[in-house]
């Protein structure tokens, strides 16, 4: 019927021929818009890379994959020499420690344990906070029964590992004790699925 109109000049052509004209046109935008959104996923020259919101959700998305994180823990490693003739005593107490930091530390404390005795009387202390007042709090938290402890056996030698910044926050709240401080080395790592 349009090209019977358009012979028969009933109607003026200008309006196909302008909503034609117009209908390239968009055609041409949308063509120049579809590149411009896959130049965003194509490496741009000379080694560049064009920066886009897909790239910055996959690195986001291999972060999150990994396993692993920044350690950030501060561990704790007191050896006991237990005093001639006191292994008894000593050894009974170490249950109450176990049981304080049960009922008041679920926020702060990694792990908590004991080893030993050995063969000579040591005892380690296996402990890990997940800040420098994590240890401040433990040791409020057990003090009473760490002076008996004390009456039944000595510390030979503390170490105290950790990030330098925390360790930093330790060193006199602990002088008494004169530990050895290892600050932990730039990209130690601990699993965010093994605990």
């Amino acid at each position: 019927l349009l090209a019977m109109a358009i012979h028969h000049k009933k109607i003026h052509t200008t309006p196909f021929i302008t909503y034609h004209r117009l209908t390239m046109n968009l055609s041409l935008i949308n063509c120049a818009a579809i590149l411009t959104t896959a130049s965003a996923f194509v490496p741009a020259k000379h080694g560049a890379t064009i920066p886009t919101r897909a790239a910055a959700k996959k690195s986001m998305a291999l972060q999150m994959s990994t396993w692993y994180e920044d350690d950030k823990v501060i561990t704790l490693v007191p050896k006991f020499k237990i005093k001639e003739g006191m292994k008894e005593q000593y050894t009974a107490l170490l249950p109450k420690f176990v049981e304080l930091v049960k009922a008041n530390e679920e926020d702060t404390c990694v792990h908590y344990g004991f080893v030993g005795p050995t063969e000579h009387d040591f005892v380690i202390c296996r402990e890990g906070y997940v800040s420098a007042e994590g240890v401040l709090k433990h040791l409020e938290n057990v003090g009473d029964v760490l002076n008996q402890a004390l009456q039944f056996a000595d510390i030979v030698d503390l170490m105290v590992q950790g990030p330098a910044e925390e360790l930093e926050k330790l060193k006199e709240p602990l002088a008494d004790f004169s530990p050895d401080y290892y600050p932990l080395v730039a990209g130690s790592l601990r699993s965010k699925k093994i605990r």
